[in-house]
């Protein structure tokens, strides 16, 4: 069979857990199913997200067998909505199921929410001595929210407890409430419910922890439940009370749905599926299996692994700043998502007005291919890519807001952690914004003037700071090899603070330019100066001759001197000149110390023989 899926918030727990789940049944039984949708949606503005909803219209649905839909996890800012219109409408889309969100009309596979929200509850009501519990809601709009909330006044009504509106918190199932509900829980005087049951994980440990950042103890102050049995659950501290539904039963129900109507079966169009409670310590009960030493462990691995992740998202972001072409970027997307253990073959396509372009890619061999490659905009790849097969492919959008790209074709490890996580998010945002950024440029200025703006200096016309990275990187193989002789010259103007302040800036940035000049002209072919700021400049050398560094350096006072014979300005321009060798990429930096040096050393003694 082949199956498409349309599934977001790709690495949460439960999106992955499913894509996980899918993957596996698919291999074992021999389907191939693509999987279309988000890591997340950066903006509840619909006007903001209209390039990310495209990837849900790139399928061409009649080429399936069935369609597996996980429209909770694509329902931010409306983005499920025209996805699930035209599902309901289109006469040759095949049969869908709908896993966990129930829409009528299709095929669902959905927990008993109500009967696993009762379940719950009525133990946690069990270790309470009144009905002082609180309840926080999932998102209101939401029909398994609902559900919940009222399996949780079933079990209030059937201990004898009322329920007021004054005990509910309306939640929106995520992270970022934590203040909010903890400020709603906490009575005038101080104390706090006897318990809080909260409609799934995440909320019940945000509060958890916002709670115990304000002194509370739980289970001491109250005990707390949430559903669902993420991962960090067991492993919070303190650990969760919480019902598991295995992702793994509602994947298998929903394939087999899938495979029964394939076989011309006639199933169920409602298929339930109940939980299990699992009983920890947030309701002051022990937990066995429990070493403390190994969850602080790995909180501690997880706050390393967070710095480090953060690291690394400066040093992409700055590759994508130097990407100063469609190409570059390209390179960069593909060397970053390539570092990426989960990946083992990426392919960037990109959307034209009447086809589609395979615009790069590297395979499962780690060959990395910048090509061009055509292909009608029916298909998602051109022919013979990926064929023949099985297992699963996510497919995810490149995109800037309401502007849409492209998309990135994945084949990754589903065994691995995190297999879809943040950093591949980041990587494919930050493309759509370079080529956000390129178009504009090319707009308004021209593909010259983008290149000008990033690598030339806007006073003197010479490289800048980042051109001279760019230039000089050139000069050295992949093992940081120089790939001929370098000299690193250092260049430092004399007086132009006088100058400054004697004549006016302007005529200290004509000095500035002037100089320049003389510096430039006295350079070869392959040869570059930069500005890096101020009076200050650096020159690379291609040591082809012998004796080029003196040459250079006559050269340069010789240009100097011609420009103060002709008496052009009130002062005479004059620049101190320092050198060093330079063999490969790593001692980059000690060399431009060293030339630095030296020509301090050499600055220090013209003033001393001024004085």
């Amino acid at each position: 069979m082949k199956i498409c899926a349309f599934i977001g918030d790709m690495y949460r727990d439960y999106s992955a857990s499913i894509i996980r789940s899918i993957d596996s049944r698919a291999r074992e039984k021999g389907h191939r199913v693509d999987v279309y949708g988000n890591c997340s949606v950066p903006s509840n503005n619909p006007l903001q997200v209209i390039g990310y909803k495209s990837i849900l219209s790139l399928p061409n649905l009649s080429d399936y067998d069935g369609i597996i839909l996980c429209a909770d996890t694509v329902d931010q800012a409306g983005l499920s909505k025209d996805l699930i219109e035209e599902l309901l409408s289109n006469p040759d889309v095949p049969p869908v199921v709908c896993i966990r969100a129930e829409i009528n009309g299709f095929f669902n596979v959905v927990p008993d929410n109500r009967a696993i929200m009762h379940d719950v509850a009525k133990y946690v009501i069990s270790k309470c001595k009144s009905g002082d519990i609180g309840f926080v809601t999932g998102r209101d709009d939401l029909l398994d929210s609902a559900e919940r909330r009222a399996g949780f006044e079933d079990a209030m009504r059937e201990a004898g407890y009322e329920v007021t509106e004054d005990m509910v918190f309306h939640g929106n199932y995520w992270i970022t409430q934590g203040p909010e509900q903890a400020d709603f829980f906490t009575k005038p005087d101080g104390t706090l419910p006897e318990a809080i049951i909260c409609s799934n994980d995440y909320e019940a440990i945000t509060l958890i922890d916002e709670l115990i950042q304000r002194g509370f103890s739980v289970p001491g102050d109250t005990i707390i439940s949430g559903i669902d049995n993420i991962s960090e659950a067991g492993d919070h501290i303190p650990s969760l009370t919480t019902i598991e539904i295995s992702e793994e039963t509602l994947v298998n129900a929903a394939m087999e749905l899938l495979e029964k109507i394939y076989a011309k079966e006639n199933p169920d169009l409602y298929v339930n599926v109940s939980g299990n409670i699992v009983i920890r310590e947030s309701t002051g009960d022990d937990d066995p299996g429990r070493d403390v030493f190994k969850a602080l462990r790995a909180l501690k691995v997880a706050k390393s692994n967070s710095i480090e992740a953060m690291r690394e998202y400066v040093l992409v972001s700055t590759d994508f700043e130097e990407a100063l072409t469609r190409e570059a970027a390209l390179q960069v997307t593909l060397d970053s998502l390539k570092k990426a253990s989960s990946i083992k073959e990426c392919y960037i396509c990109r959307y034209r007005e009447n086809d589609r372009v395979l615009s790069g890619y590297f395979d499962a061999s780690g060959n990395t291919f910048i090509e061009s490659r055509e292909f009608p905009s029916n298909r998602l790849l051109p022919e013979g890519f990926l064929k023949d097969k099985t297992g699963t492919i996510i497919f995810l959008p490149i995109a800037n807001k309401n502007v849409v790209y492209g998309y990135a074709v994945l084949i990754v490890d589903t065994k691995e952690n995190g297999f879809i996580n943040e950093k591949i998010e980041f990587i494919l945002m930050e493309i759509g914004q370079v080529i956000n950024k390129l178009e504009l440029y090319q707009k308004y200025f021209g593909i010259a003037d983008i290149m000008s703006l990033y690598t030339k200096d806007s006073l003197t016309g010479i490289l800048n700071r980042r051109g001279f990275e760019k230039e000089i990187s050139k000069l050295f193989d992949d093992n940081g090899k120089a790939v001929t002789d370098l000299a690193i010259v250092s260049v430092d103007m004399d007086g132009l603070k006088y100058i400054n302040d004697t004549f006016g800036h302007n005529i200290g940035d004509e000095a500035i330019k002037e100089t320049s000049k003389c510096i430039y002209n006295a350079l070869k072919s392959k040869e570059f100066v930069a500005r890096m700021g101020g009076d200050e400049f650096v020159a690379v050398l291609i040591m082809t001759d012998v004796g080029r560094v003196g040459q250079f350096i006559r050269n340069v006072r010789n240009n100097l001197k011609e420009v103060n014979k002709k008496g052009k300005y009130e002062f005479e321009l004059s620049s101190s000149i320092g050198t060093c060798e330079l063999t490969n990429w790593k001692d980059l930096m000690e060399s431009m110390s060293k030339a630095d040096k030296a020509m301090y050393l050499e600055k220090k003694a013209k003033k001393k023989n001024r004085t």
